[in-house]
């Protein structure tokens, strides 16, 4: 599986490591069984050891777009993603900035440091 999760229930955080390629589907699959649950305040997407991501600026879209559908279930919290390739951290930058857009009820930020992206979510 190319997405194992961790839950730190001290920190209210999940973090999503991927490795190998990831894909419209597979992030989809992972954002409804969190978001269709009880999710946790903040979130982490670490692609440092992803090898390819395999989504188009319409996917990413349509992923902003899904994930308001869960607002109801989600606490005002903060979502880091943490990217080394510069297309995979260009990609992010688009979900940030759509995710201005649509108005989604928690900040996201995108990060090249899962240091930076740890000590963001220490911020007030």
């Amino acid at each position: 599986m190319p997405i194992a999760s961790h839950i730190d229930k001290a920190k209210d955080l999940t973090v999503f490591k991927v490795t190998g390629e990831l894909t419209f589907e597979k992030v989809l699959l992972v954002v409804k069984t969190f978001y269709g649950g009880i999710p946790t305040k903040h979130v982490i997407w670490d692609l440092m050891e992803s090898s390819k991501v395999r989504l188009t600026s319409e996917e990413v879209e349509t992923i902003s777009n899904f994930r308001i559908d869960y607002e109801g279930n989600l606490a005002l919290g903060k979502t880091a993603f943490v990217a080394r390739e510069d297309i995979h951290f260009g990609l992010l930058r688009i979900f940030e900035i759509q995710s201005r857009f649509h108005e989604v009820p928690y900040t996201i930020k995108v990060f090249r440091n899962i240091d930076e992206a740890y000590k963001w979510f220490e911020e007030p």
